[in-house]
């Protein structure tokens, strides 16, 4: 009798305590993110955590973690948290558009035609000009320019009314500007100023997306210019192969 009860208290398992370790971490996600009473993707809302804010975590289990953020508790998807830090990106666009000077530019197709083309950058004040040296211009006139000032930046085929943007300065994500050249008003939305696009030439970081009312779009990056053109439906017109630096 006494045999059998020691064996039955030896195969009882002991109760373990493991101690919650706290982590402080940070919201990571496209916007804002709700913080919701249950660990449920249609779970009551109890507040809302501002994205790039810490928070602190608590547990984390199935996808959901459970947080304190200020004074108040709650569960978020685990995939909206980093360990590190991050800051929000700049979506207001107020200069900076226009290529640097120095660079050398090759375009395949190109603006103007389904070749590749290259083109060699000099500045000149509020004008930066796109020199082909093969073409029947040079060294006289630039191909293309762009005219940049705080007020904004114009870009179009030199000493001609032909142009391919005429944005104002600032340039904010979701808003709307009227377009103006010689023919016509064309009003255009600032589709994105935060996008990471990929052309030939490699990936930008921040590239500003004009959206025409066709739908066909510009794709200008900072210091570099436009990078690519696409029609209504999507097809590349104008693409940015390669970049370089040569002063």
């Amino acid at each position: 009798m006494t045999f059998l009860l020691l064996c039955s208290l030896y195969v009882l398992p002991s109760k373990q305590v493991t101690a919650t370790k706290t982590v402080d971490m940070y919201v990571n996600a496209k916007s804002d993110i709700f913080l919701r009473e249950t660990p449920d993707a249609h779970a009551q809302k109890v507040g809302t955590i501002k994205n790039h804010s810490s928070v602190t975590v608590l547990s984390s289990s199935n996808g959901f973690s459970h947080v304190k953020a200020g004074q108040a508790t709650g569960y978020v998807y685990t995939s909206a948290l980093s360990p590190k830090k991050t800051t929000a990106t700049p979506t207001t666009v107020t200069r900076g558009l226009a290529p640097i000077d120095g660079l050398k530019l090759t375009y395949s197709p190109s603006f103007l035609t389904k070749d590749r083309e290259t083109f060699f950058v000099e500045k000149d004040e509020e004008f930066t000009y796109l020199y082909n040296k093969k073409s029947d211009l040079y060294p006289y006139y630039a191909n293309f320019t762009y005219i940049e000032s705080e007020e904004g930046m114009l870009m179009g085929v030199s000493n001609s009314d032909f142009i391919f943007v005429n944005s104002p300065y600032p340039l904010k994500q979701g808003t709307y500007f009227t377009q103006s050249d010689h023919y016509e008003d064309t009003v255009v939305l600032v589709e994105s100023t935060t996008k990471t696009i990929k052309v030939k030439a490699g990936s930008f970081k921040n590239v500003v997306i004009l959206r025409f009312p066709d739908g066909s779009r510009e794709y200008i990056a900072k210091g570099i210019g436009i990078i690519k053109s696409t029609a209504a439906d999507g097809k590349v017109i104008t693409e940015l192969e390669s970049v370089k630096v040569i002063n």
